[in-house]
């Protein structure tokens, strides 16, 4: 029998050393990812709709219809993850909702901080690189302190973050569209979206890649990723992928972003971009919309290092260990 067993008394130690409760829900705090316009910041329905495809809605599986509270932050997806309408709004919107501050539809964290609340970020695509960024930056030691918010504070009151489909090394997808790829997968990418300013941030090349400017997370990042192709842009991506960001990326490994991984030989946790933080949880039969719509329960498979045990050990990577099972509902068995 597949079981998350060993993960959530992890997490249930976790909960219990923050909160003083391991029975106690967290708040969770849902990061979006790149935009090609500046709606889900400028409209709290933007921000809220990007979870949802019809009536599937990534926000209520993962509170467990709204078991959990919530807070849903809306940031300038157009810009670059570093930058003050990004990673500043962000972190601004994280201790907002730790301090009690509704999101733009009203919805606040049952309790603050200050009350002993818990709080987990849920960051998909490029909300995981300004995830990565804020938790990188939070000491004076780092070498973006506090760039253009209060990633101290951030960091001092999440308890962890969950990241899915995040571009962690940037995406081979972002490279074709830059016009950075082969010249088949350039001229594809090139009908598909214009090389703005969050595009260029988001390529695999080590220059603008997150972990240049930013430390190991002062507080743990745990991974999970689809594995369902898109047809034509997979092509142009390394090994397994979602369609827009290949493993590599997703399980933010060290080495080269394009390295070609699958299921059974992803990067375990001690080959990761930086020294510490970053621990894989599994992966999903998901392409990268999927995995924040809540659109398509599918199969879900061990990783190397993943959390899933069989018959009370660490099941073999690549064993199919849930036939049908949204990355939003795997979110809501771990509290």
């Amino acid at each position: 029998m597949k079981k998350l067993s060993s993960v959530r008394r992890a997490l249930g130690v976790l909960l219990l050393m923050v909160a003083g409760d391991a029975l106690a829900a967290p708040c969770l705090i849902f990061v979006h990812g790149k935009q090609t316009d500046t709606n889900t910041y400028t409209s709290y329905t933007a921000a809220r709709n990007y979870w949802v495809n019809g009536s599937d809605d990534f926000v209520r599986t993962a509170t467990k219809n709204y078991q959990a509270s919530y807070y849903v932050v809306g940031y300038n997806g157009t810009k670059p993850y570093w930058e003050a309408e990004s990673a500043g709004e962000v972190a601004n919107e994280i201790v907002n909702a730790t301090n009690g501050g509704s999101d733009g539809g009203g919805n606040s964290c049952a309790q603050t901080y200050a009350q002993g609340g818990t709080f987990w970020i849920v960051a998909h695509s490029m909300g995981g690189v300004i995830t990565d960024y804020i938790l990188g930056n939070n000491d004076s030691s780092d070498p973006n302190y506090n760039y253009n918010g209060p990633y101290d504070l951030v960091a001092s009151r999440v308890s962890m973050a969950i990241t899915t489909g995040g571009a962690h090394r940037g995406s081979e997808g972002a490279d074709a569209v830059c016009g950075q790829s082969s010249g088949g997968c350039n001229w594809f990418a090139g009908w598909i979206q214009s090389c703005d300013d969050a595009t260029w941030w988001l390529r695999s090349s080590n220059d603008v890649q997150v972990r240049t400017y930013a430390s190991a997370p002062a507080k743990n990042i745990y991974l999970t990723g689809g594995y369902e192709a898109i047809f034509g842009a997979s092509a142009c991506l390394s090994g397994e992928d979602d369609g827009v960001v290949q493993y590599a990326s997703i399980f933010a490994c060290d080495g080269s972003a394009g390295a070609s991984y699958n299921n059974s030989n992803a990067c375990g946790n001690n080959y990761k971009q930086e020294v510490s933080g970053f621990f894989n949880l599994d992966a999903a039969h998901e392409n990268h919309g999927d995995e924040r719509d809540d659109s398509d329960s599918d199969t879900r498979r061990q990783i190397p290092d993943g959390i899933w045990t069989c018959s009370g050990t660490s099941c073999a990577p690549n064993t199919q260990v849930q036939s049908s099972m949204t990355t939003a509902k795997f979110i809501s068995i771990l509290y």
